[in-house]
């Protein structure tokens, strides 16, 4: 079966009934199922569950997040699904989403990611897959890969093997963006299922800019920074061994953080009414500032700017953790139609970008700037 999907913005990524939205009427004699993806919304999604037993390790999570809270690259991908691979829906992380049964009982996992920027070195990614698998770090020269053909681009697969699970990686880079194909399972199921995951690699192809997949549709946007607690691949980091130290201001009332975000608040005004805030962090650079403001300016229906516009529409921020950036977009909601504000902080620090947000209505983010911004200049990092 071929599949094209779109990863402009992940509720083409979300589970059924959330941002991908339920698949539309199909041909079944072409086997092709056609999806519709909505445009970017803020209401909270539920991602679906997992396999009994699977998903560990890959992101998979029953937790609400919101829709705005996920970068993707914008690419149209399609490929060639092996036959025996069961097809579980995408989830708020993954493009793609497979189950790999296997001989005696033995199953894996098979699972498309696409993030703008670096996410991180070859050597981070790597140890992080090896931690997954209970493994020591390695040193730089310790590195091993397979070269891989993606599309008539070079790429490079990791095959990693602890005491009972195995994990292979293909990692690409394109056009701004990585891409990563990871399979894991147990050993055995890796190993047999290796040679049909190497071909579904060589299936992929990417659609050129104007080249319109005829089994999907496309609408744009982009969403904000996934968080900490999903091990996956090479998206979100692991949650750091020592966590930052924060003053949180006293109208502030934290709430249950969502697979994608680090820490999450409810700030109430003394209108009664509330905004939100929310914490995440990713490995490297993410796409950077430029990147990001437009990112921030399209949740609110604001047109992008130039890299020779940036100067002013942020504002250097001075934090106890050292330098940051400030952006203030007022715009409108995508999902009500409703004025809406957003106001976002983004902190390089070591290896990792921070990202802090409030958003919600224009008084209810007024009021609450003061404090947002006060917290955001309190964060420490171990």
């Amino acid at each position: 079966m071929v599949r094209f999907i779109c990863s402009y913005r992940l509720l083409a990524l979300v589970l059924a009934g959330g941002w991908l939205g339920a698949p539309a009427t199909g041909r079944a004699d072409e086997g092709i199922k056609t999806y519709t993806v909505p445009k970017e919304q803020s209401a909270p999604v539920q991602t679906a569950a997992a396999p009994q037993g699977m998903g560990q390790g890959m992101g998979m999570d029953s937790s609400t997040m919101t829709a705005s809270d996920i970068p993707v690259s914008s690419a149209p991908v399609r490929w060639t699904t092996p036959a025996g691979w069961q097809e579980l829906a995408p989830t708020s992380i993954r493009i793609g989403n497979f189950l790999v049964p296997g001989k005696g009982g033995g199953k894996a996992e098979v699972a498309v990611f696409s993030f703008p920027g670096s996410v991180g070195t070859e050597l981070d990614n790597v140890n992080r897959w090896r931690n997954e698998l209970q493994l020591p770090p390695v040193e730089e020269d310790k590195v091993t890969f397979e070269p891989v053909t993606i599309d008539s681009l070079p790429g490079r697969l990791y095959d990693i093997s602890g005491a009972s699970s195995r994990t292979a990686v293909a990692s690409l880079a394109r056009q701004g963006a990585t891409w990563f194909f990871k399979m894991r399972g147990s050993k055995e199921t890796v190993a047999e299922a290796k040679p049909a995951f190497v071909g579904f690699l060589q299936s992929v192809h990417f659609a050129a800019g104007n080249e319109a997949p005829p089994h999907a549709m496309f609408d744009g946007g982009m969403g904000a920074m996934p968080s900490p607690h999903g091990n996956l691949a090479a998206a979100p980091a692991e949650s750091p061994a020592e966590e930052p130290t924060w003053t949180v201001p006293a109208n502030w009332t934290e709430k249950k953080a969502g697979p994608m975000i680090f820490r999450s608040y409810t700030a109430a005004s003394v209108k009664g009414r509330t905004a939100s805030v929310n914490i995440s962090f990713f490995p490297g650079d993410v796409g950077g500032v430029f990147a990001n403001v437009n990112r921030w300016r399209g949740q609110l229906g604001l047109p992008p700017v130039g890299p020779d516009k940036l100067a002013s529409v942020t504002q250097a921020l001075d934090t106890a953790g050292g330098g940051a950036t400030l952006v203030d977009f007022a715009g409108t909601d995508p999902r009500t139609g409703q004025a809406a504000r957003l106001v976002a902080v983004m902190a390089r620090h070591g290896d990792k970008t921070w990202f802090y947000k409030l958003s919600g209505e224009g008084p209810v983010v007024e009021d609450e700037k003061e404090n947002f911004v006060k917290f955001v200049q309190t964060v420490r990092y171990p």
